[in-house]
């Protein structure tokens, strides 16, 4: 009976996906009730019957509350209007010279995406993108294509870059620290190729040396983008009390984020209500939907199969073990979303050699762009431009990016293949 349960849970999981994906539904609505049906099925089929409370138990609910915590965090520092102010000075400092605010500019996305989900990473830098873009007369949409790829991949080497990443991390058990050592170099190699790729696919834009009228860039005045000067002094504390304790107590980040995310809304005081309803509540619901279907798999053993599965093939081939995390991760599961595909195999993963492992994270965060279509940072960027009446096609957007993702796909393997050679 239970593993009739399981095909039943993976078929839920597998409708779930597909309904997802048709976009006919919403997403949060249906990954809670593809949670409420698995729950069901392994009440009543499962040998053991576990109530809903024991199966609900055995979600990772400090993924949850971290994801909630981080939030809360970035809303705080995104309001401040410090990033936006960066950027206009580093703007400011190239007297408006296209090639240098690509560079600065996608500098600073990559340090952003250290810290920050993909997500709210676009939503900070592409108003002032534009912006700046508009005030020295070049086209932003090469500009917001470069930035959506690089958020991408600089979420790659910490575990609150992305919320795919804390769900891989936490389940998978891989290591803080050496997860960044490892793979921050693999950023910054996927980074160097970006900026290669995209300088020279819109040469005309960026290596635009016609002299320009500075009065408009000038005009910018930066210190109007701090709001509050109180805000932004809590917030770069919040933000290193947050960093420092991810170094030093890798192992109790949500307990961190969760008193940093509190303190952070007892300062801001007034604000704190509006900063929580502006929150994506809805991410946190679609998350603990899917971790809830998952979660039949694990009670219903259907995961043990997989993952019984993935050690007999690392164990045999490694390097075909990575292949296929990164390959079908970031290849042909990439029209999924990357949190569901992290969720699906983050706990088939546990225990498997640090260069597989990792190898799954590389896959999922590459995932976003390497089919583009879809995924809520190149939403951003599609809707800014039209927006902004520079419309973007998604056939223009793929036809630039996805060659740059399957290369990127490729180095992966090739850096993660020659990692594993050293660790073994």
């Amino acid at each position: 009976m239970s593993l009739i349960a399981g095909l039943l849970v993976l078929a839920v999981f597998i409708v779930t996906l597909l309904l997802i994906m048709s976009e006919r539904v919403n997403d949060t609505a249906t990954a809670l009730m593809g949670f409420g049906v698995s729950a069901t099925i392994v009440f009543f089929l499962d040998e053991e019957h576990p109530t809903f409370a024991t199966y609900a138990s055995g979600i990772g609910w400090d993924v949850i509350v971290f994801v909630a915590a981080m939030m809360i965090i970035v809303s705080v520092v995104a309001s401040s209007g410090f990033f936006q102010y960066v950027a206009i000075i580093m703007a400011l400092r190239t007297f408006g010279n296209p090639r240098k605010i690509f560079y600065y500019f996608m500098v600073l996305v990559f340090i952003i995406s250290l810290l920050f989900d993909p997500l709210p990473t676009m939503l900070i830098v592409s108003a002032f993108t534009v912006e700046v873009c508009n005030a020295i007369d070049v086209d932003f949409r090469p500009y917001l294509m470069t930035e959506a790829v690089v958020a991408g991949l600089a979420s790659m080497p910490t575990p609150i870059g992305s919320v795919t990443n804390l769900v891989i991390v936490y389940i998978a058990e891989i290591p803080v620290g050496l997860m960044f050592i490892v793979m921050f170099p693999l950023s910054i190699i996927l980074f160097l190729a970006t900026l290669l790729y995209m300088r020279r696919k819109y040469a005309n834009v960026i290596e635009d040396h016609q002299e320009r009228d500075m009065t408009e860039l000038f005009a910018i005045d930066p210190n109007v983008t701090i709001r509050s000067k109180q805000d932004l002094v809590i917030s770069l504390i919040g933000m290193f009390v947050l960093v420092l304790g991810l170094i030093l107590l890798p192992e109790q980040t949500a307990m961190l984020a969760l008193v940093v995310a509190g303190a952070l809304l007892i300062l801001s005081r007034d604000r704190a209500k509006d900063l929580l309803r502006r929150l994506s509540w809805d991410t946190v619901f679609f998350l603990l939907g899917l971790m809830g279907i998952v979660q039949g798999l694990v009670v219903t053993k259907m995961i043990d199969g997989l993952a019984v599965g993935l050690q007999w093939l690392s164990t045999n081939n490694a390097f075909l073990a990575m292949f296929l995390m990164i390959f079908v991760s970031g290849g042909l599961m990439s029209p999924v979303d990357a949190k569901a595909v992290g969720i699906l195999l983050a706990p088939a993963a546990k225990g498997l050699s640090t260069a597989v492992s990792l190898s799954l994270v590389a896959g999922t965060n590459a995932g976003g762009y390497v089919v583009p279509f879809g995924d809520a940072p190149n939403m951003v960027v599609v809707s800014i431009c039209e927006k902004n009446l520079k419309p973007l096609s998604w056939s223009e957007f793929n036809r630039v990016v996805i060659p740059l993702g399957l290369v990127h796909l490729a180095i992966c393997f090739v850096y993660l293949a020659l990692v594993s050679l050293l660790l073994t």
